[in-house]
């Protein structure tokens, strides 16, 4: 029997007006204007939906404008599928008419009717429970169609689902937010948020694949250095990230195709391609054949699933995901290919300033991401000049059989338009980008040298990684005021020497800080041969005052 249908039952959660609360998927499309964000109960799972309901967006306006007319270059049937491909010649002219719908949606405001006629088409799709298309799963059939007889799914409970817990059999979670009696225990709608999460990040630690051969998916946004931009609202948020325009692969315009609108044998078989060449397969991409017994199920009891590895997306062949950081590998198995590049632990986004705005082919080994040069494209309709790009990942252990979470990085920078997109030589782009690198060099180089000496008078092992950490968070909220200040109005050279001004002495009172915490061993100091006399806290000091002075050009 069917149950709960994500159309119709309240299950996504989001804010609206300071207010947290649950609607349906079709209600959201129809007020996402209305709501502030997604409030979901994490920012990963929050990324995971908010991917999720683009690949619904890019669904029906691949294929019908704004007022849910079909493009003159396809046809589609009652349930909106795209007969065919558009063709490699068409593909201008597409894009165009795709940016024409765009403009219309963002003219008006709100979503068209059209978004609520293509789910309701697909209902039977997005029952969450279901014994033919049960939601982001598979049947048992299809399961047992392609595992080895005599093999059994591995099992998952759902205090391993839930990834505010996240607690394996074998190691209990300290500080869960839920008491031991409901660790595992989840109503129906948030068990189809921490759904949609699973696909996405669901790490190593089960065992069971299917009889293939292959490398089993973490999940492919588990790998991802998630970037995107937020609006004034969830319609603008949607929006901003919403890169309607595509590109030939071959002679033929890709068709989006998200996952509901495959069976879960389809699924599981697109899934060996590792490919996708569309953003609604992409952001619906799979990690783990899921099954989930519909029938016996009661939720008011311990929750377990039955999965199954999958095999994962090669990442130097998707090249078309716009909601990630890249970096360019030299050597290994990816050599000479642009793959995701996660963010890393700690580190503030600004500090990953070159990487966000240097266009794409600028400085030798370098990749835009897609979000901030659909961001260009889309700004000149944007009143608010004002941008807020976020920054979202989940990070692992080191452990390459578990990939277990222990760690989610979120982070932000609001900034003027003009730092984004004024990308010449001379603009702020290039500029801003020269003094991140200068902020990193004064702390990564010439303030750990100054540390490196300090505790070879000291005579210790102790490791300066912890105090260049608070460096970087003492300089934090200073940059980012800083950054936030620069709007079409101020002086590049002004700016500039503000900044430099601020780090000299910023960094100039945290060695000062040292000094004076200074020990008898530390003015004493230690002879070297090589420095032809004695290093002490005090000369240790003046190298460090110089080398600062000069690097920040301050007299």
């Amino acid at each position: 029997m069917s149950r709960f249908n994500l159309l119709e039952e309240n299950w996504i959660r989001v804010l609206e007006e300071g207010e947290m609360k649950e609607v349906s998927l079709i209600t959201l499309f129809e007020n996402a204007e209305k709501y502030r964000c997604l409030a979901g109960e994490m920012a990963t799972q929050d990324f995971a939906m908010l991917r999720f309901l683009l690949a619904v967006l890019h669904t029906v306006f691949s294929r019908v404008n704004a007022d849910g007319e079909a493009y003159e270059f396809l046809e589609i049937d009652e349930k909106f599928r795209q007969q065919e491909a558009v063709s490699e010649d068409d593909e201008e002219e597409y894009n165009d008419a795709l940016m024409e719908t765009w403009k219309t949606l963002w003219q008006r405001g709100k979503f068209p009717s059209v978004v609520r006629k293509y789910l309701e088409a697909w209902k039977d799709h997005f029952y969450l429970l279901d014994e033919k298309y049960p939601f982001y799963q598979v049947t048992k059939e299809e399961i047992d169609s392609r595992l080895k007889k005599n093999k059994n799914p591995g099992s998952v409970a759902g205090k391993k689902l839930n990834r505010t817990i996240s607690e394996s059999d074998h190691k209990v979670a300290l500080f869960s937010p839920k008491g031991e009696e409901y660790k595992s225990k989840m109503s129906e709608s948030e068990f189809s948020r921490w759904l949609i999460m699973l696909q996405g990040y669901f790490g190593i630690s089960d065992k069971v694949k299917f009889d293939e051969e292959y490398k089993a998916s973490i999940g492919w946004q588990y790998g991802l250095g998630g970037i995107f931009v937020t609006g004034q609202n969830l319609f603008e948020t949607l929006m901003f990230n919403f890169k309607i325009i595509v590109s030939s692969v071959g002679e033929k315009v890709p068709i989006q195709n998200p996952c509901w609108e495959n069976s879960g044998k389809e699924n599981i078989n697109k899934s060996f391609s590792g490919l996708e060449d569309n953003l609604a397969g992409l952001y619906t991409n799979w990690s783990r054949a899921i099954l989930v017994n519909s029938k016996d199920i009661d939720f008011s009891e311990d929750l377990t699933i039955k999965v199954v590895k999958l095999p994962l997306l090669d990442p130097t062949m998707i090249q078309i995901e716009p909601m990630t950081l890249w970096k360019y590998v030299k050597e290994g198995e990816n050599k000479n290919h642009f793959i995701p590049k996660k963010h890393e632990q700690g580190q503030a986004l600004w500090k990953s300033f070159g990487i966000i705005t240097i266009p794409s082919g600028i400085e030798g080994e370098h990749k835009e991401p897609g979000v901030i040069e659909w961001l260009e494209r889309i700004q000149i309709y944007n009143d608010n000049k004002f941008i807020r790009i976020n920054a979202v990942a989940l990070q692992y252990d080191s452990d390459p059989k578990s990939r277990m979470p222990i760690n989610e990085m979120i982070d932000d920078l609001a900034l003027h338009e003009i730092v984004l997109f004024e990308k010449g030589k001379e603009g702020w782009v290039m500029r801003i980008k020269e003094l991140v690198e200068d902020t990193k060099e004064v702390v990564g180089f010439i303030y750990k040298r100054f540390l490196t000496d300090m505790y070879d008078i000291r005579n210790t092992k102790k490791s300066v990684e912890e105090e260049l950490e608070q460096a970087y968070f003492g300089l934090d909220k200073a940059f980012r005021d800083w950054l936030s200040g620069i709007d079409e109005s101020s002086s590049k050279e002004d700016k500039i020497k503000e900044w430099k001004e601020l780090l000299f002495f910023s960094m100039k009172e945290r060695a000062l800080e040292k000094v004076n915490e200074c020990r008898q061993r530390d003015i004493k100091g230690i002879y070297e041969e090589n420095a032809k006399g004695v290093k002490n806290i005090f000369t240790a000091y003046e190298y460090f005052l110089i080398r600062l002075k000069k690097k920040l050009n301050q007299e």
